[in-house]
């Protein structure tokens, strides 16, 4: 597989295992002292395999992003029984990451396209 295939491969993964723990969030919304998780996107992107190497003074320096793939928690509790997981707001993140699955799953098609419009010569 291509690199670009790799990465979007990485993404469909990324997207089904926060769509997972979001749906965990909706789940225990009325569970005590229960904290809302989430994955960020940059978590997905490592820095060693975002580092370009500039081969002239003029390049432009690489873009930098770090993070871990570990679910992270709002501490913020703004219910009285410590739970701290709205409803809406897990709702409106469900509808992101739908719609990042949904364009991934596209991309990954096109490059197919692609990939058989080579080999059939078109």
């Amino acid at each position: 597989m291509d690199f670009t295939l790799n990465r979007l491969e990485e993404m469909i993964k990324f997207t089904m295992q926060r769509h997972s723990l979001l749906l965990s969030n909706l789940a225990n919304s009325d569970t005590p002292q229960y904290r809302a998780k989430d994955i960020k996107f940059e978590s997905v992107f490592d820095e060693e395999r975002l580092r370009l190497k500039n081969t002239s003074p003029t390049h432009l320096r690489a873009l930098e992003i770090s993070g871990d793939t570990e679910p992270t928690m709002d501490t913020e509790s703004p219910w009285l029984d410590g739970n701290n997981v709205e409803e809406d707001v897990e709702m409106a993140k469900i509808t992101e990451n739908a719609l990042l699955y949904q364009t991934t799953l596209r991309l990954i098609n096109d490059r197919f396209k692609m990939y058989r419009n080579m080999i059939s010569g078109r």
